[in-house]
């Protein structure tokens, strides 16, 4: 059979690619804005979509960039990129083949992002990636220089280039030799903070409705400019601002930033208001100290679920045994006992402990913190209505703060990193105790 002249065969034929075609139009996803912000933690881009797509990553060299595409996503008409910022010298965006965006990140030094995630947004998913780092140093690094004219990247992204120009090699950042202090394996001890909860996940709420997450922020950034403060030292937040992180990658993000200790600040609650005191918790290997701590960590693990990165009934509890196995061979349960057991002594100077012990619990935000002394510091019962007006109190957060750096100081004064002030400092006594000995 024929139609006019075509066959049946070749209609049909059409007609199904046409389908395909709309369909493929309808779903189409929309990438609706890319931001880029700059920080204590360092650098952080978010692609805003309507939905969880499928991305890649191909990062390139020679210039620095990080080029991500995303498949069957189209760009919102007259979206504007950002210029950039931080580690971010500029933002392009192109498409490589028909169907797929390309958003490419230029960059100002080789630093490696952290595993990408989606987090909800209140107008669709987001896309994150991050770059750790000292923000501030970051944001300083010339941005002038532009990707080489020949650079495949820009010639997907911004058209053909005419001419057989060699590529230019874009200008290196200054490099650590001629400023680092003398000696010059001298570093700074990197004390990570990491706010609790955040984004969605308000944490615990007070009777006057004061919410865990901002005490827990303001607390995180005193602390943090306290120990920027002191020499020797240098602070990391695993975030500084209102945003949720999954509870495995807040260890993470501070290992990859060289982090020595790890400190996850909370405030707690109880189903009575009479409940007070601050406590210090470490990871387990042998369930909850007590009834307490078993029920704080069902509270603290259950953040991942109301922040959104593990849907309601799963876990990460399958990879637990082999964490801890990890934790215990190299005695890193003991240096975080150790360490929590100075930073417990000094918040005892600055007001009631519900506990005169380390607690111990089965904490999710701890388990992957293999590399480095880790515990969790509840400052106070927020739903205590006497502890919750102290937790606002700007003059109280800073006694806190104070005391948690205290203790993080008397812990390295006597386990000092190799190649830190401390560990000089502590050579220094020593050979002036062996000189001044008979």
């Amino acid at each position: 059979m024929r139609t006019k002249g075509i066959p049946i065969q070749q209609l049909l034929l059409a007609l199904a690619l046409l389908a395909g075609v709309c369909w493929n139009l309808a779903r189409a996803g929309e990438l609706r804005g890319v931001t880029v912000d700059t920080g204590a933690t360092g650098t952080r881009a978010e692609i805003q979509l309507d939905r969880e797509v499928e991305y890649r990553l191909i990062p390139l060299s020679s210039p620095e960039r990080l080029a991500v595409d995303l498949p069957g996503v189209a760009l919102r008409k007259g979206l504007a990129l950002p210029s950039g910022g931080g580690l971010v010298r500029a933002v392009r965006s192109g498409h490589p083949v028909p169907g797929t965006t390309r958003i490419v990140f230029d960059l100002s030094d080789k630093v490696a992002a952290l595993r990408p995630r989606f987090e909800p947004g209140g107008n669709g998913p987001r896309l994150v990636l991050e770059w750790p780092g000292d923000g501030a140093a970051a944001a300083a690094t010339p941005t002038t220089a532009a990707p080489a004219a020949t650079d495949p990247l820009a010639i997907l992204t911004q058209g053909a280039v005419t001419g057989a120009q060699a590529p230019e090699v874009a200008p290196q950042p200054a490099k650590a030799p001629e400023v680092l202090p003398q000696p010059a394996v001298m570093r700074p001890l990197v004390i990570a903070i990491d706010a609790g909860h955040g984004g969605q996940d308000p944490g615990s709420r007070g009777p006057s409705g004061t919410r865990e997450k901002d005490v827990a922020l303001a607390i995180a950034k005193e602390l943090a400019r306290q120990v920027d403060a002191t020499p020797g030292m240098k602070a990391y937040l695993t975030r500084d601002s209102d945003y949720y992180i999954p509870l495995n990658q807040r260890a993470r993000k501070a290992s990859a930033a060289g982090a020595d200790i790890f400190l996850s600040i909370h405030a707690d609650a109880w189903t009575s208001p009479s409940a007070k005191g601050a406590g210090v918790f470490v990871l387990s290997t042998r369930g909850a100290s007590s009834q307490r701590a078993r029920w704080l960590a069902d509270k603290e693990n259950a953040s991942d679920i109301i922040g959104g990165a593990v849907p309601a009934g799963k876990n990460g509890d399958a990879v637990l045994t082999s964490v801890l196995l990890d934790l215990t061979q190299s005695g890193n349960l003991k240096a975080s006992e150790d360490a929590a057991s100075h930073i417990l002594g000094q918040l005892a100077t600055v007001g009631n402990m519900h506990k005169n012990h380390i607690e111990r619990a089965n904490l999710a935000v701890l388990r992957t913190s293999d590399k480095m002394p880790a515990m969790l510091v509840e400052t106070g019962f927020i739903s205590n209505p006497s502890e919750e007006k102290k937790l606002r109190d700007p003059v109280f957060q800073r006694r806190l703060a104070s005391a948690i750096l205290e203790g993080v100081d008397r812990y390295f004064s006597r386990q000092s990193p190799p190649g830190t002030l401390y560990a000089l400092r502590a050579e220094a006594a020593r050979s002036a105790r062996q000189g001044g000995s008979p």
